[in-house]
């Protein structure tokens, strides 16, 4: 049986808190730059595509940090606990 039979579990406690630096250093770099930062953020989570995020104050290079499935892990936890799920 291989591993492909078995769901995988993600483990990304020490993953949160990087993300929380790197969302908190580029959220306003985006707005500065006059962008709609959770439609950039969306754009660059879902093609992994850095011109979604511009180069003003080391935002890009600080995105390329991010792990996306670790980040879009994170919202959906952090969205459940929101709502109560």
């Amino acid at each position: 049986m291989s591993n492909l039979d078995k769901t995988m579990i993600f483990r990304p406690d020490q993953e949160s808190e990087l993300l929380n630096e790197i969302i908190t250093g580029v959220v306003p770099a985006l707005r500065e730059q006059g962008y709609d930062a959770a439609r950039q953020l969306a754009g660059f989570l879902v093609t992994g595509e850095s011109n979604y995020i511009t180069s003003a104050n080391n935002a890009r290079a600080t995105m390329a940090k991010m792990d996306r499935l670790i980040a879009v892990e994170q919202i959906l936890n952090d969205y459940f606990k929101l709502k109560g799920l």
